[in-house]
């Protein structure tokens, strides 16, 4: 059947596939890099997530095969991710996102990483809210800054623990690729991924060199907030002011 134009301008926005083999990972690699990270039982309340033991084999893969695992995970964390509970997903997260349990965040700017290799892992990074952490997310309905279990965590501090972009922040590319990072996630359909985005904003704003750019896009925001959602708007005015905790 032949695609309408609007068919043809729609597969033309869509994003490419990033499946570990089009990027050249393999593909067992990443399957068991996935259950590493996820495939964890959920502590209880006197007891630590499993990153914290001495004893635990860490998993071997090269800072590029780190680099193309966390492609393919952001790009695909929507499907490859189902099986896991949100304190599952909280956990492996944490890992991804903070030295505090490993040094995979840092593993993208080893100098043995090609730029275009982690410029390509933060385009597909906006996929891991819109495809995961949103949908997990917007049912939840808490005030700003008091999110609950693992995946609130996550979503919510994301930005504040990462170290990934204020290691790269005096690199061009990763600049603007983290500009559009937090445009796409502004777009998501999702009050916590949308506080997420501002509470990056809020930390790391600054260091887009955009000043001018940022303002327009945070009251474009706020025009689109609801005329109840009086917190939200307050909140993305004083992101934009780099006034966040």
């Amino acid at each position: 059947m032949k695609q309408t134009a609007r068919e043809k301008r729609l597969a033309r926005q869509a994003p490419s596939p990033l499946t570990p083999e089009s990027i050249g990972l393999d593909a067992t690699l990443y399957a068991d890099a996935v259950r590493y990270l996820f495939d964890r039982p959920v502590p209880g309340k006197k007891e630590r997530e499993w990153y914290w033991d001495l004893d635990e084999p860490y998993f071997e893969a090269t800072p590029l095969q780190w680099t193309h695992i966390q492609t393919a995970l952001f790009a695909n964390a929507g499907t490859d991710l189902t099986a896991y509970s949100d304190e599952q997903v909280g956990m492996g997260l944490n890992c991804v996102m903070s030295t505090n349990a490993g040094d995979i965040p840092l593993q993208v700017l080893d100098p043995s990483v090609p730029l275009a290799d982690a410029v390509r892992m933060l385009q597909a990074f906006p996929r891991l809210w819109s495809d995961c952490i949103g949908p997990r997310r917007a049912p939840v309905h808490e005030a700003i800054g008091s999110s609950s279990g693992r995946l609130g965590f996550v979503c919510y501090m994301w930005f504040d623990v990462w170290p990934t972009f204020w290691n790269a922040r005096h690199i061009p590319e990763w600049r603007d690729a983290m500009w559009q990072v937090f445009c796409q996630m502004l777009d998501v359909p999702c009050r916590d991924v949308q506080v997420a985005a501002l509470h990056g904003i809020g930390h790391e704003g600054h260091a887009l060199l955009r000043p001018r750019e940022l303002q327009e896009r945070v009251e474009q925001f706020i025009r689109s907030v609801p005329a109840h959602d009086e917190e939200l708007r307050n909140y993305a005015r004083a992101a934009a002011q780099g006034m966040v905790q």
